[in-house]
């Protein structure tokens, strides 16, 4: 059977147009958390939805409750106002990746509905593909810039301040940074150190259930392992990427996270909050005054926050 051969209007091709990015976006959202090693741990461990608000707020304890004592009989119990408690306020980080299809190409290059829908594939891939790159690329940045993602070594520090709580006057927000050296001569070492920095903050005395360093960082821990030890968690391979486990963390590599760098991350203490109103959103395709096109958006608004920052923690300055 030929294709169809539409008449252009905004109650055929229009609505195919929208139909068919609709329908792929539940698609586009999955590639876009199970490619990336960080977003896929998040999306399994600690994701969450916020319906919206001016900021991200997040309760923080910094203190304990000197109130806390033994007594005896008709002893007097402690009843002084305690403090302990603030709040940290995260911005929404707001992206967008755009689908655009040009007269030309609806009217004359691909005409009917299967040529259309291949040609909105195609275009659907490239987006998925360019802001999975983007968000890869700001969520590892060495400093937050603009209205980016709040970029992990940024939070991961004893030194920036992040949602509006200092870290160089509160050492109860600085995270745990161990510099390294040489993987062979130190690297287990410094990796048990720092492993266990993270659980002795924790009351329930449990670790970092997510490790990710460069590829180069990564392999020397693998070249450190007999082949006995060379566990791996299947359900991240399943995903797409290479894993190793150490103790009771999935331990992984990201092209574009720091130089000489591996992180320790606490699903409890990180999360990435998305917007439940704008959660890889598909805007409809409108035509620009003076261009012969439509362009659509796909929207999605979100933040990565930590609760604890004394409970993450990375080693820096690794070499071979």
């Amino acid at each position: 059977m030929a294709d169809k051969i539409f008449t252009y209007g905004t109650s055929n091709v229009d609505g195919l147009l929208s139909t068919t990015l609709s329908s792929v976006r539940k698609k586009f959202a999955d590639a876009i958390f199970t490619r990336i090693p960080l977003f896929q741990w998040l999306k399994e461990k600690a994701r969450m939805t916020e319906d919206g608000g001016a900021t991200l707020v997040v309760p923080l304890m910094y203190g304990k409750n000197g109130t806390a004592k033994s007594y005896n009989g008709y002893g007097i119990l402690d009843t002084t106002p305690q403090d302990g408690l603030t709040a940290a306020s995260y911005p929404w980080a707001q992206y967008s990746v755009s689908i655009s299809i040009s007269g030309r190409e609806e009217r004359i290059q691909n005409v009917g509905e299967k040529a259309i829908i291949k040609l909105l594939d195609a275009k659907v891939k490239q987006a998925e593909m360019s802001l999975r790159d983007k968000l890869d690329i700001d969520m590892w940045a060495s400093a937050t810039t603009g209205t980016n993602l709040l970029a992990l070594p940024t939070i991961v520090d004893t030194t920036t301040t992040i949602a509006d709580v200092s870290k160089s006057g509160n050492t109860w927000w600085q995270a745990q940074v161990n510099t390294s050296g040489s993987f062979a001569a130190q690297g287990l070492a410094d990796m048990r150190l720092t492993y266990n920095e993270v659980m002795n903050q924790s009351m329930d005395n449990s670790g970092p259930d997510f490790i990710c360093g460069t590829q180069s960082v990564y392999e020397f821990y693998e070249a450190s392992l007999q082949p006995q030890q060379r566990f791996t968690d299947e359900k991240y391979a399943g995903a797409g990427f290479e894993n190793l486990r150490y103790k009771g963390a999935t331990c992984t590599f990201d092209g574009n996270t720091p130089s000489g760098t591996l992180f320790f991350l606490r699903s409890d203490n990180l999360k990435l909050v998305t917007s439940s109103g704008t959660n890889f959103i598909t805007t409809p395709f409108i035509k620009p005054e003076n261009q012969d096109a439509k362009v659509a958006q796909i929207l999605w608004a979100g933040q990565l926050v930590s609760d604890n920052n004394r409970k993450l923690a990375k080693m820096t300055s690794i070499t071979a």
